[in-house]
């Protein structure tokens, strides 16, 4: 079965990738450790009230498969309401943050199918005026990769470095919350997809269907990695709360296999792809609390593998969000567009059927 284009499927995906019905087991957290229940809705509330994690939900696995061009943009973008409607709202658009890049003030991560569909989007900008006249801003810098040439995807990854910075002082402090000793607990089970619920009476009901329908079809979806199973999020993914995301492009000389593996354990970095951009041939996203940190770690990777890095070209983002962009915006806005599709075609079978 093709799930993306079948409608059940497809409405049960909506659901499952925006939170609807995945709700964190509050009985099992308090069990767990040993608290009260209140105490542990307390606790978990808090954690998505302070905004250090996002509320559980079925990462769309399948959206690389769907979107394989990575597009970076460096671009000049006036801050008017105009600009942050567009970045909150267009589909394509994953992520819009602050820089200061010669010229350019905004840096995008953007998905697309393929250079025709960006080149459209692109020339719509444009012509719907949905940003400003190009006239009086310098052109973007645009740079683009491969999705299917990802080498590494883990966005918990970070958590394995606050554990040790947990154990040694007692306490985290994160995005301006303090953590003791329970409440870091929890965030470190919600953040590794523990005592996550599924609620399949709740999407029976609200998909005309029934319990078990539900059930196998999550099950369907989970064994053909259209999605993963459920868990936790950073609100930015691939930073924790108040860290500085950089985007590196690195030149391999030599030792490639040896730097890709020592990248892949590394619990800085959540995403790295393989690349071909001029002399580059990685692209690496990588989040630290502070500048001087990721200057440390970059001065441990030379020396680590002296004479094998060549180049290094770097993008430091702000840690503090200009839009409120939701990490799913990308998956849904497809989600949502495969559904529109699937109906359309439906309806097209149905005035094709003769009448009698």
């Amino acid at each position: 079965m093709d799930h993306l284009k079948d409608e059940f499927s497809l409405q049960l995906l909506r659901r499952l990738v925006s939170s609807d019905g995945v709700d964190v087991n509050i009985a099992g957290i308090a069990k767990r450790l040993g608290i009260h229940r209140t105490t542990a809705k307390n606790k978990v509330e808090a954690l998505f009230q302070d905004k250090l994690l996002d509320h559980p939900r079925y990462p769309f696995l399948h959206l690389f498969q769907e979107y394989p061009l990575l597009v970076l943009a460096w671009a000049d973008i006036p801050r008017i309401e105009q600009a942050t409607m567009f970045f909150e709202e267009d589909p394509n658009i994953f992520a819009a943050m602050s820089c200061m890049e010669g010229p350019y003030n905004t840096f995008l991560i953007e998905f697309f199918r393929d250079m025709e569909s960006y080149h459209s989007w692109r020339e719509s900008i444009v012509k719907d005026q949905k940003l400003p006249s190009r006239e009086n801003r310098v052109a973007a810098d645009v740079s683009m990769f491969s999705n299917k040439l990802e080498l590494k995807y883990d966005p918990a990854c970070f958590v394995r470095n606050m554990r040790k910075e947990f154990k040694a002082n007692g306490e985290l402090e994160l995005g301006g919350s303090l953590l003791h000793k329970t409440d870091f607990k929890i965030f470190d089970l919600l953040l590794n997809g523990e005592f996550i619920n599924t609620n399949e009476t709740y999407l029976a009901s609200e998909l005309g269907t029934n319990r078990k329908k539900i059930k196998r079809r999550i099950t369907m979806l989970l064994e053909g990695n259209i999605i993963g199973p459920p868990r936790c999020y950073f609100p930015e993914l691939l930073a924790p709360p108040r860290y500085n995301l950089i985007v590196s492009m690195i030149e391999l000389k030599s030792r490639r296999k040896e730097i890709k593996r020592f990248l892949m354990s590394d619990n800085h970095i959540p995403r790295a792809l393989e690349s071909s951009i001029g002399r580059y041939n990685l692209l690496v996203f990588s989040a630290f609390r502070t500048i001087d940190e990721f200057f440390e770690w970059g001065e441990s990777l030379l020396t680590e593998f002296p004479g094998s890095i060549g180049a290094i070209s770097n993008t430091v983002l702000s840690s503090h969000p200009l839009y409120s962009i939701k990490a799913q915006k990308v998956s849904l806005g497809l989600i949502e567009k495969k559904l529109w599709e699937c109906r359309k075609s439906k309806a097209r079978r149905r005035q094709d059927q003769p009448f009698g």
